[in-house]
């Protein structure tokens, strides 16, 4: 290009470029200068990009100490800056300049770039190679900017840049950046694709608004960085896809807002975070938050995020890895939180959040099955390797689920509040923790809470607990295996208390506060208080009319090892009588009597006296009546009392019965002390037998 064919504007170019000096074409008016109002520049500050280019790639030598370079500020650029498959010699800096096409870089090889605050239509930059920075901050673009398969040996700067673009606004897939990415208070209206990049350094995008009609504000699939990244306090209306990133440092969303109402909010499935992923301190998502088969390898931060997909899951965590700890400190969530099957090293911290669960019926968008019930939280599967706090104010209205969980230390849920009236409030079936558990204070639950097949290392805490499910069981705790068990609630349960087949160490109760239970099968070593018999026998019979011998025979047991032999008979014998009620009429009656002789067998006082009594009222009988000898002359001398005793033990003979022979009313008497003896005879050894053999 001869330089006679240059305006002046372009000649002033033409000359400061060998020695890289700027050319400034602005006029120190803002309103006049803003590259908004770029195309009514006149010929005064109009450069043709085929200067710019001609000067790009021409092979002009040094001057001394100067190294040549394009240096633009202010300036209309007409015609199409076109450098694709080039290499570029000299660096670029085209400063608040407006652009009436857009600029092509594809394939392109350059030192430095930059359109620092300049109007673009678009940017047209795949696979270009650029060995330092590419500068677009406070640039203004009107269509796409394509950074595809970019190599930049320093940074990627959006920071400030604003975009306009129906669909997809800035396309940076599979780009590397070799210092890491800036795009702080970035713009857009239209898709953000940063999927596949590799950043060596930080990448930053804090406090970006961000918003895809399409639905895909911010893509990061794929993400490769080295250091940390940092999306703080972003404002975004769509989806940000997270997939399969992997970032060394720091994964921040920290008091960032997405908005994606009834879909997916963030997915997030198989990140990986080695220094942590933070989703707390005012993160807020309209919309699911997935984290499916991700790995953090540090903490994964929920404190004060809110969350909120009424329909579905709120949060969709399955087989969620985390090596160090999940806060969720002051969650607040309307929708189901999913942590089935997580792998946390250290502690779940819920305390003091709020979750309401997802609405019944509808279809979970992060999975196939159906939310047939009202969940709130599930952790079933889960291990835990520290404690698990819901503690703290911590309220669910919807079912907590605990299912087939571990928890490697101890669960905490001193003062929640579990509300699913009608169905189940905590569902811990299955639930190990090695350490206690607690649910006292201020617990209270209206729905079931049940722990059926649950092991507790140590105690299981439901001192002062409120526990209510009026149409149910209050606590369901089939095959629960614990150390102790304190079971003094605020006030008597509404519901059934069921301990079938309960395995305890020591059970602390309150008589203020029993309900109606089931204990068939309960073992425990110990009872605290240990209350006489006849206080304890009115805790077996509130049993709904069941008659069960296991409950009797334990108790009976715990009183025996504790030398307590008295006790123990009692509670036998009321087994006996309870056994008795469920009788036909005629074992009723042979149990009647055997009761009311011996006391089955645990009463053996009862006998000697009746067989006193007897043998008082038989010799005061014969006494009177002294009955004639069987043959004149012959036998004993008669002795009354003898003659009674002889009558009332059948299995012995003193000679009287046989020498004498009652007559009249003397010989119904002797008749009746002939069949009371055998009776009592027989009732004695019955019970015998039976003591003998429980023991």
């Amino acid at each position: 290009m001869r330089v006679e064919e240059l305006t002046e504007a372009e000649r002033r170019v033409w000359e400061a470029f060998p020695r890289g000096e700027e050319v400034d074409f602005t006029t120190g008016k803002p309103e006049e200068d803003h590259p908004a109002s770029g195309a009514g520049w006149g010929a005064e500050r109009t450069v043709r990009a085929r200067v710019i280019a001609a000067l790009l790639m021409s092979e002009e030598a040094h001057l001394s100490h100067r190294v040549p370079a394009i240096r633009i500020k202010g300036a209309r650029i007409t015609e199409r800056l076109n450098v694709a498959y080039s290499t570029v010699r000299r660096s670029v800096r085209l400063l608040s300049c407006f652009f009436e096409q857009v600029p092509g870089l594809s394939w392109a090889r350059c030192p430095q770039l930059s359109f620092k605050g300049s109007h673009l239509p678009g940017l047209s930059a795949s696979n270009a190679q650029i060995d330092g920075h590419l500068r677009l901050e406070q640039c203004v673009f009107t269509g796409l900017v394509e950074l595809r398969g970019t190599q930049l040996a320093g940074n990627l700067t959006l920071t400030d840049v604003r975009t306009s673009v129906p669909g997809l606004a800035i396309d940076c897939d599979g780009l590397h950046a070799g210092r890491g990415i800036s795009a702080i208070r970035l713009s857009t209206a239209g898709q953000v694709r940063l999927a596949n990049v590799n950043a060596r350094g930080t990448v930053i995008m804090d406090d970006a608004c961000l918003a895809d009609s399409g639905g895909r504000a911010l893509t990061l699939d794929g993400l490769v960085a080295d250091g940390s990244v940092f999306c703080r306090r972003m404002t975004v209306s769509g989806m940000v896809s997270v997939r399969n990133a992997r970032v060394v440092g720091s994964f921040s969303f920290t008091g960032t807002t997405i908005d994606h109402p009834g879909q997916m909010a963030f997915r997030g499935s198989r990140i990986t975070a080695e220094g942590g992923l933070y989703l707390g301190g005012g993160f807020t998502a309209t919309g699911t938050v997935r984290l499916a088969d991700s790995r953090i390898d540090r903490e994964l931060s929920l404190n004060g995020a809110r969350l909120t997909h009424p329909d579905g899951d709120a949060l969709y965590a399955e087989e969620l890895q985390v090596e160090g700890t999940v806060e969720a400190r002051r969650l607040h969530t309307r929708g189901r939180v999913y942590l089935s099957q997580a792998r946390i090293a250290g502690s779940l911290d819920m305390t003091g959040a709020r979750l309401h669960g997802a609405t019944p019926g509808n279809a979970s968008d992060a999975g196939s099955d159906r939310l047939a019930d009202f969940v709130a939280l599930d952790v079933g599967r889960a291990a835990i390797g520290g404690e698990l706090r819901c503690a703290g104010g911590f309220r669910a209205q919807g079912e907590v689920r605990l299912v087939d969980a571990h928890v490697g230390k101890s669960a905490d849920f001193e003062g929640a509040r579990l509300d699913n009236p009608g169905g189940v409030a905590l569902a811990a079936g299955g639930l190990t923790v090695d350490g206690g558990m607690t649910c006292g204070g201020a617990f209270t639950t209206a729905g079931e809470l049940v722990l059926i097949g649950a092991r507790i290392g140590r105690r299981l805490y439901l001192a002062g607990a409120t526990l209510s499910a009026p149409a149910g069981r209050a606590l369901a705790a089939w095959q629960l295996e614990a150390r102790e068990l304190y079971l003094r609630p605020k006030q008597v349960p509404e519901g059934q208390v069921d301990l079938r087949h309960a395995r305890i160490g020591v059970l602390r109760d309150d008589p203020a506060t029993w309900s109606r239970h089931r204990l068939d099968g309960l073992t425990y070593d110990a009872l605290d208080p240990m209350l006489p018999a006849a206080e304890r026998l009115a805790w077996l019979r509130n049993d709904g009319g069941r008659y069960v011998p296991q409950p009797y025979e334990q108790l009976a047991a715990t009183y025996r090892r504790l030398g307590d032999d008295a006790d123990a008979r009692t509670v036998l014998l009321a087994k006996q009588r309870r056994r008795r009620a469920k009788l036909p009429p005629y074992a009723r009656a042979w149990g009647l009597l055997q009761d009311l002789t011996v006391g089955y067998g645990y009463r053996p006082v009862r006998a000697a006296t009746w067989f006193l009594t007897l043998l008082v009222a038989g010799t005061a009988v014969f006494a009177l009546n002294s009955p004639p000898r069987a043959e004149p002359g012959k036998g004993p001398v008669f002795n009354a009392v003898v003659y009674t005793l002889d009558l009332l033990v059948p299995l012995i003979d003193f000679g009287q019965e046989k020498a004498f022979q009652p007559i009249g009313g003397s010989q119904w008497v002797a008749y009746g002390l002939v069949i009371t003896g055998w009776v009592l005879v027989t009732t004695i050894a019955t019970g015998i037998t039976r003591t003998l053999s429980r023991q």
